[in-house]
This record gives structure tokens, sequence and C-alpha cells, in this order.
């Protein structure tokens, strides 16, 4: 990236990713965002936020980008809910979510907006759903496993929360979420206690990477499959926590991050490939020649890259 971030989101659109706010190099809220031109190999300056923020929840859908929450400076907690149309290239505001919180998550699910978890002054348990077409919020059942600086993922439909921490413990507590029914279910624990860790999808698998402990920043990357479980894969080439995650064209991009506990940047970008084939109606998690993670350091007075395939 052009400078180091972490706490920032990375949401994907087309063959861009879009990384916005997060702390930078002096752990202070930051309001910038950086475009990404995944053909291009190319960074731009896009149009900054109207409010610098951290550990925000965001999520995309319909070309826009959804910022909700977060950190102000001083770790105060935001309920402010910021709109990017990238087609008119402007920022507006949405309807304030009822619970202000950091180091939440959010998703879109069936055009609706979720946020769930996060800390203010506790370690928070709320789903909150914003509708976009209304510019509303409700309140939906809470999350099982209060928790904060955890990660989530949509696959086939439904919402999965995994690890975090609750207060100073770490937690390995899976969660599926179905809309339909407004209801949780418990799934197989993470194997590996993490929080302030990156999840996303790909080719119908779960991926979940890095995260921060006590002592040291993790470097796993253990994939779940829905009714298979857990299998623990290639981990990252540079261990880090804050980071975020994106798929695109078959590829996942892990953008940012902290390399040492507590407050670090980086400006890393690590693309990683996974082929997953079916063997005898059991999925087998297979690292081939062709998958590889890739390291990509960008520093701050360099706004173009090469990527080394």
């Amino acid at each position: 990236m052009p400078e180091s971030r972490s706490e920032s989101k990375a949401l994907a659109n087309n063959d861009k990713i879009y990384v916005v706010g997060g702390l930078n190099n002096k752990e202070r809220s930051d309001n910038s965002m950086f475009v990404y031109d995944i053909k291009k190999d190319t960074w731009d300056i896009g149009t900054f936020m109207p409010t610098a923020l951290h550990h925000s929840g965001a999520a995309n859908h319909n070309e826009k980008l959804y910022v909700v929450g977060g950190y102000y400076d001083g770790w105060v907690p935001s309920n402010e809910l910021l709109i990017y149309d990238i087609t008119l290239d402007k920022w507006s505001k949405g309807e304030n979510m009822p619970t202000a919180r950091g180091a939440l998550t959010a998703e879109f699910i069936d055009g609706k907006l979720y946020a769930v978890g996060g800390f203010n002054k506790y370690t928070r348990y709320e789903n909150e759903v914003y509708d976009p077409l209304t510019n509303s919020w409700e309140k939906r059942a809470d999350i099982p496993t209060p928790r904060e600086h955890h990660s989530s993922a949509i696959l086939d439909g439904q919402m999965y929360i995994i690890g975090g921490r609750d207060g100073q413990v770490n937690l390995d507590a899976t969660e599926v979420y179905d809309y339909t029914l407004d209801s949780w279910k418990s799934l197989e624990p993470l194997p590996t206690a993490r929080s302030g860790l990156a999840a996303t999808t790909l080719n119908g698998v779960i991926f979940v990477f890095g995260g921060e402990g006590y002592t040291s920043t993790f470097g796993e990357n253990e994939a779940y499959i829905p009714d298979k479980g857990w299998f623990e894969q290639q981990s990252m080439p540079i261990p880090r926590h804050g980071l975020d995650a994106v798929t695109v064209d078959g590829n996942i991009f892990l953008i940012g991050g902290g390399t040492a506990p507590g407050p670090s940047y980086s400006p890393i970008i690590e693309k990683y490939h996974n082929t997953i084939i079916p063997e005898f109606g059991i999925f087998v998690l297979m690292i081939f020649a062709m998958s590889v993670a890739i390291t990509i350091i960008v520093t701050k007075s360099k706004f173009q890259n090469n990527l080394q395939l």
C-alpha cells in the first residue's frame, strides 16, 4: 500500500480493492482511501472518508461501500454509518447505528447490512441490521458469544462469526447465523483461538488468516468447510494481526496489519491461491505448486509496484 495501516477495511468491487480508514503509523485514526487496480497493478488515492475511523465494520453492496462504527481518536466508539457511492465517487451518511462500538464486523445478507459484536465499554453481543431502502435499523437475535476483534464471512447465504476475544481472552468460538430464522448455531471451534484475524471465502470454503495473542502475532491459515470441519493450510509468509482479506478472481488478497502484538502497522499485501479438489466425496485441501502466497511491500513514496508471479 502507499502507506502503512492496520485495522483498516478492504472491500473488492470488480477489479479494484478499496482500503479505507484504519490506524496509521502514528497510532491515529485515518480517513484515507487507497484504491488498488488489480489488472494494472497500481495504487491511486481515493476520495477520503468524511470521518477518520479505525476498527470499523465494512461491506459492499450494489456499487456502494458501507463503513459502520469503529473508533475515533482516543478510542472513542462511533455509531456512524458512512456510505461511498463508487459510481458517483461521493461519500454520504446513513442513519446512525443504534449501538456505538468498534472492533465489530459487518456483512450484507439479502440486501441488508448486519453489524455484529464489537466493543465500547464492554464486549458486545449486538446484532443490528440496516435496510438501505428505508435508511433504518432493526435489532436481531444477539450473538451467543459476546466478542470483539473477530472475523466474519458469508457462505451460502449464512453469516459465520469466527474467533475474536472477550476482554483479554482469545476465543475459538465459531457461530453461524440464519437470517431467515433469526437464529444462531454453534459450530466446531476454530483450531487456533485468536483475535484480530481476517476471513474471506473462496470456492465454498472459509479461510481465516492471522491474528494476535498476548506475546505473538499469528500466521495461521485455517479453512472451514461446512459439515466437514476445519483444515490447516499454508501459513502466511508474514504473520500479522489487524489485517483484512478479500477475494478477487480466485485469489485472496491480505491487506495491511501489524507484524507485532499491540500497535503496529505495515503496507504489506499478500496474494494467496488455494486449489480445492473433491476426492471420493470428501473435500481434501491441497496446495500445489501454483498455490502460492506472494508478498508485496509498497513504501509511502511508491505508488506503483510490480507483481512477481
